[in-house]
């Protein structure tokens, strides 16, 4: 693998990263609906549902 592949990498999974935190926060908030969230973040509405999930545990 070269740099720039392992720097494209890292840059990636620090994207999804932030996108994760983003919606942690928007479910947090209370304010959003999960289908809203979803439409904000390109995140599947599955997905944050399971966040929403977790964070209430």
């Amino acid at each position: 693998m070269t740099y720039e592949y392992d720097l494209h990498e890292s840059k990636e999974a620090g994207r999804a990263e932030a996108k994760r935190e983003m919606v942690d926060a928007m479910l947090a908030n209370g304010k959003l609906s999960e289908k809203d969230i979803a439409a904000i973040s390109g995140i599947p509405e599955e997905e944050i549902a399971q966040r929403k999930a977790a964070l209430s545990k």
